[in-house]
């Protein structure tokens, strides 16, 4: 049996295909872009079965679901819970944690069972701190630099700018490039501030995320880029190797 596993994220769609736990093949793509033409062009065509999470719109997941209909493949949504064997949702109110965030915790356990801090790199910066008995302790929420730069161009007048990778942060030298660099800057700078502090305090780091790379590069830390759809193969019984 083929397993098609997906993460629906609030920017992009991540998606891999194992079959009896080893992976064939994984990609992404837009999801402010997402159609039912686009997941028949490029998801594999040899799933079994569907397994996936989202936090972006139910319009979005509908049409994840459409798709499966087309292909009379059983598809199974993934939703954030109050446990998962050892590990207890710290939230008021479990259902409000993000999903890809639950499922990024329930793999970091499988990873280590020392008190972890998973930080979770994409639109916003998430950082989930975990103790060594598996309870989720709480949560901190910062935007990403694409999120800051979105608002601060929304919010002020005649600032225009096409987004693009910065390869080597320096102050700007335009408005656009300055907005880019100062909100790049600020996103890095806070989550660096939040590691230190995390680890001063005795856990461990694991990062995921589009942009987590950048920032385990520079400190040294595990980075793991499939870690929502490892918990998400955790959850639905499945395994990789």
């Amino acid at each position: 049996m083929t397993e098609l596993l997906v993460d629906m994220g609030n920017a992009r769609l991540k998606w891999r295909l194992q079959e009896q736990g080893v992976v064939q093949c994984s990609g992404a793509m837009l999801v402010s872009v997402l159609s039912l033409g686009q997941l028949q062009a490029d998801l594999p065509e040899s799933a079994s079965v569907v397994y996936w999470a989202s936090v972006a719109s139910d319009e979005k997941g509908l049409c994840l679901e459409n798709w499966a209909h087309q292909k009379n493949t059983p598809c199974h949504q993934i939703t954030t819970q109050d446990y998962w064997q050892d590990l207890s949702n710290g939230y008021q109110q479990p259902q409000q944690l993000g999903v890809d965030r639950w499922l990024a915790m329930v793999a970091a356990r499988q990873y280590t069972q020392n008190a972890v801090c998973v930080v979770d790199c994409g639109s916003a910066i998430t950082f989930d701190y975990v103790s060594a008995g598996g309870l989720h302790e709480g949560s901190y929420i910062i935007p990403g630099a694409r999120l800051m730069s979105q608002a601060l161009a929304r919010d002020t007048a005649q600032i225009n700018f096409t987004y693009q990778t910065l390869e080597d942060v320096q102050p700007g030298t335009s408005t656009a490039q300055a907005v880019l660099a100062g909100c790049s800057q600020m996103a890095h700078y806070g989550a660096f501030g939040l590691v230190r502090e995390a680890q001063e305090r005795g856990y461990e780091i694991l990062l995921c995320g589009g942009d987590g790379l950048v920032i385990a590069n520079d400190l040294g830390l595990t980075y793991v880029e499939q870690l929502v759809l490892d918990g998400l193969a955790q959850v639905a019984g499945l395994h990789k190797h």
